[in-house]
């Protein structure tokens, strides 16, 4: 019985707190830059919701275009000369929907626009962070210069340090372009057990810029969404704006392929981020 009133008390402070929203969007019809009455806000609403946010909220939405993303048609052998040595005698097999790469221990798996390496060897430990992130930046230098390192993506899993390199366009994060690392070892034993790669070449921005929602609807739309789910204590950690592909990267899918804006929030506990689109304000 309580959690029912408590239900119906939290719709009809949502209710009020989209009103208000809407009216103070309303009254800054062309601006695309967050105010401190709209901030304040949705501040109210985490007071209420019992959420609390460690990130400044992001202020600006400016208009943006989705961008036209190739299919995933990789370099071969590109890829084998990065992953696989100069001399090796390298044997192919597989199919046209899974192909697997092997010398000796080494091994590179190609399915369905998936790319997984592995280079057969397994060490025990974590390492420091900063030093995987210096042996891994060495790697992206070279062979990806245009990812950048995703702080908010990295985590400690059970067998080391997992690390995320996200491609940069144009001064935008695309979060499914990505080379992922695993490191693995201690001290100045650190080693590169696997890497995951999945990208789709960016082809150029497509149409006209569409309005966003503002920062402030989409935290809103998390509540409302997260509430359902899930009634404790929540810490927001990171917020931010990148594109996500919506569409299949296959060879054989002939549609346009395109990557759109979405909020990622990221909260403590949970290793991926909620994602809200930026066009239509809904949960994905």
């Amino acid at each position: 019985m309580q959690w029912d009133k408590a239900k119906n008390f939290m719709l009809a402070f949502f209710v009020i707190a989209n009103i208000l929203l809407a009216a103070l969007t309303y009254y800054e019809t062309g601006s695309h830059t967050l105010s401190r009455e709209r901030m304040d806000a949705i501040q109210t609403v985490f007071v209420h919701n019992n959420i609390e946010m460690y990130y400044q909220i992001p202020r600006s939405f400016a208009p943006l275009r989705p961008i036209r993303v190739a299919g995933h048609d990789y370099n071969i052998e590109n890829l084998i000369s990065i992953f696989f040595p100069a001399y090796a005698d390298v044997h192919k097999s597989g199919d046209a929907n899974r192909e697997v790469f092997t010398y000796e221990n080494l091994s590179m798996v190609i399915s369905n626009g998936y790319i997984v390496f592995d280079s057969g060897v397994s060490h025990i430990g974590t390492p420091n962070k900063e030093a995987a992130i210096s042996l891994t930046q060495d790697f992206i230098n070279k062979h990806y210069s245009d990812f950048r390192l995703d702080l908010q993506s990295t985590r400690i899993v059970n067998r080391g340090l997992r690390l995320f390199y996200r491609q940069e366009y144009q001064g935008h994060l695309i979060h499914t372009n990505f080379v992922e690392f695993l490191v693995t070892g201690e001290d100045d034993d650190l080693f590169i057990e696997q890497v995951d790669i999945q990208y789709g070449r960016p082809m150029g921005f497509a149409y006209q810029p569409r309005e966003l929602i503002g920062p402030d609807e989409a935290l809103l739309t998390f509540v409302q969404n997260i509430r359902l789910i899930n009634n404790e204590h929540i810490f927001i950690t990171y917020m931010d704006l990148a594109y996500f592909q919506t569409t299949s990267g296959l060879r054989e899918t002939y549609m346009p392929i395109y990557a759109e804006p979405f909020y990622r929030i990221f909260i403590e506990g949970l290793d991926e981020p909620f994602r809200i689109h930026a066009y239509t304000n809904r949960m994905q």
